[in-house]
């Protein structure tokens, strides 16, 4: 018996360790919203639970310490894991309530049904990522992620469901290389937020052919068909063009190791199938020959397609006492034939003060699909200038900032500006906080401050509060107060709970209450 038991430990396989945290963040939320429509108050409540999980896996197999121990000179690869999971429901009136349409009464819907972008806070599933990593394959040259993945920059944020591979040369150039399925709000457990700009879902439209070639016109999706009866989707929203897949590549070279400089070259180009008949050719008038006019509608189109430089910078003078950090960025979109975003900026650190001067242009541009595209859409230029005093060692901080906005509305333009300053004194457990701001010229004029508290009684618990006031003049005058408190609490060994309320009042709204809860749970073990 003894020697059948030292057999099978002899012959058990080593355990593969690995390090992981789990963490997980509860949000519950109750206010009302006010409505003003023909002279009736209208309250909507909105009462939101939230649920979010995170999932951290590091060096899956053991493979990097493995290493450390037997080879800690060689390269090799290491595995890890990362994924955001949430749940989003809004249970309150403001979803699950019904719309009058045409304020007569007959014609009530759902919601949701009336406004399908409500259906993204109703009740939403969304893993917004989670993706598999493998780093140092062939000794270092190639790193490989597959899964759902986000990607951002200075000027640009998209997220899709492949994989990329990325190269690291021995000339400081790295390439990398994406492909797979462009996420949109129709893609499984995905967010809203993930779409290309466009049309809303509430206003798709179809080419209805008439009497004779040329004489169709675009008129909205018929939705005579029978409606489902779920409270927490859009039955009535019918949009096939955005429930096409959209096939996504990328290709970028970027500097590696560079510490006075970093550059990104990136290409990006998204594709859909066109539609062609969503129900009988005879369902209308007259002979349907699909959601497009034939023959005009090729059998893809290009939704996105886009070219973008970035770079960044970083000069050091006067033995580090002088800190430049100059950025700039430019992104063409090739399929409007123009430059929609341009920015150059940089920030001059000279002790505890920093300058930031930045300027930026913006044209608005929309998925290829997008009614939108046919609109005069104007672009605006910003200027802006901040500043902080931040010493490395002291209990005050500052800051200021004004900015600059101009409109190009055809032949004419229009202005609007504003300035911010603020500062905050930090003592062991004591912490104050003053801000103010002024907006004013097109559009309105906004003036306002704040003022904060923070007590620390611990590490883990501490208590704010916070009251402002805010007056607006957009041709109706109004004024708005809001008084925060919160705090937060350790219930137990890694368990944080917080709670926030706000009391609101205005003109227009002379009582508001808000709460807000958070439980979060965190768990970061030791292997």
């Amino acid at each position: 018996m003894v020697a059948a038991v030292l057999l099978v430990v002899g012959a058990a396989a080593p355990a593969r360790a690995y390090e992981f945290e789990v963490r997980a963040r509860t949000l519950t939320q109750a206010f009302e919203l006010r409505s003003f429509r023909l002279g009736s108050d209208v309250t909507l409540g909105r009462r939101r639970f939230t649920q979010a999980l995170t999932l951290e896996i590091r060096d899956i197999g053991d493979l990097a310490a493995r290493r450390k121990q037997t080879r800690p000179h060689t390269r090799g690869p290491t595995v890890s894991f990362s994924s955001y999971l949430r749940l989003d429901h809004d249970f309150g009136d403001w979803t699950m309530g019904e719309l009058d349409l045409d304020g007569s009464g007959p014609d009530v819907v759902d919601a949701i049904d009336g406004i399908p972008e409500l259906a993204s806070s109703s009740l939403a599933l969304d893993l917004l990522y989670a993706y598999l990593e493998i780093e140092g394959l062939a000794g270092g040259l190639a790193d490989v992620q597959v899964g759902r993945q986000v990607r951002m920059d200075l000027l640009d944020s998209w997220a899709f469901d492949g994989a990329t591979l990325t190269l690291h040369t021995p000339w400081h150039l790295g390439v990398e290389v994406a492909g797979g399925l462009r996420l949109r709000d129709s893609s499984p457990l995905a967010p809203s937020a993930y779409e290309l700009d466009g049309t809303s879902g509430a206003d798709c439209r179809e080419y209805v052919e008439g009497a004779t070639p040329g004489t169709g016109s675009w008129q909205l999706i018929d939705r005579s068909r029978v409606p489902g009866m779920s409270p927490f989707t859009a039955d009535l929203d019918y949009c096939p063009q955005r429930e096409q897949l959209l096939p996504t590549v990328g290709v970028a070279v970027v500097t590696e190791d560079l510490r006075a400089v970093h550059a990104r070259l990136s290409y990006r180009r998204t594709a859909s199938r066109t539609v062609g008949l969503i129900g009988a050719v005879d369902r209308l008038d007259f002979p349907d020959q699909g959601l497009y006019p034939e023959p005009a509608a090729p059998k893809w189109g290009i939704d996105e397609e886009r070219l973008a430089l970035v770079v960044h910078g970083v000069i050091d003078a006067r033995g580090g006492t002088v800190h430049v950090t100059p950025w700039a960025g430019a992104r063409w979109s090739l399929l409007h034939g123009l430059a929609d975003e341009l920015i150059v900026g940089t920030r001059v650190r000279i002790g505890a003060h920093a300058f930031e001067p930045e300027v930026a242009r913006s044209v608005p541009t929309f998925d290829g699909d997008s009614i939108f595209n046919v609109f005069a859409v104007e672009p605006s230029t910003d200027a802006r200038l901040g500043y902080d005093f931040a010493p490395r060692h002291g209990a005050i901080r500052a800051h200021a900032g004004a900015w600059l906005r101009r409109y190009d509305l055809g032949d004419a333009g229009e202005l609007a500006g504003g300035a911010t300053a603020g500062g905050s004194w930090t003592g062991r457990a004591l912490a104050v906080r003053l801000d103010a701001l002024l907006d004013g010229g097109w559009g309105g004029r906004r003036v306002g401050g704040s003022a904060g508290l923070r007590w620390r009684r611990n590490r883990w618990s501490h208590y704010t509060a916070r009251a402002s006031l805010l007056d607006i003049d957009d041709g109706d005058h109004a004024a708005y107060g809001a008084l925060q408190l919160g705090g937060s609490w350790e219930v137990v060994d890694g368990a944080l709970f917080h709670v926030f309320t706000e009391t609101t009042t205005s003109e227009l709204t002379p009582l508001g209450v808000r709460l807000l809860g958070v439980l979060d749970l965190q768990l970061v073990p030791e292997t």
